[in-house]
């Protein structure tokens, strides 16, 4: 039976990554003289990013779940 704990600790990149885009879009759209623009490019970079970083987390886990169920066999 699994514990359901390891679940509840999985670490979500997607937000983190979202802030981060953020802040450096203000940044550059306070540099450029847009802000309001350079935060949706940020925070369209940081979806972006963060979807990225996710989806190889969870094919990463999937994975070593498949090896440890087959070396159980």
């Amino acid at each position: 039976m699994k514990n359901n704990n390891e679940q509840d600790n999985k670490v979500h990149y997607l937000p983190i990554f979202m802030s981060i885009g953020i802040s450096v879009g203000l940044a550059i759209g306070s540099a450029v003289g847009h802000i309001p623009i350079g935060m949706c490019i940020g925070l369209c970079a940081g979806v972006c990013l963060g979807a990225v970083v996710d989806a190889q987390h969870r094919k990463e886990k999937s994975d070593t779940a498949e090896k440890d169920e087959d070396e159980k066999e």
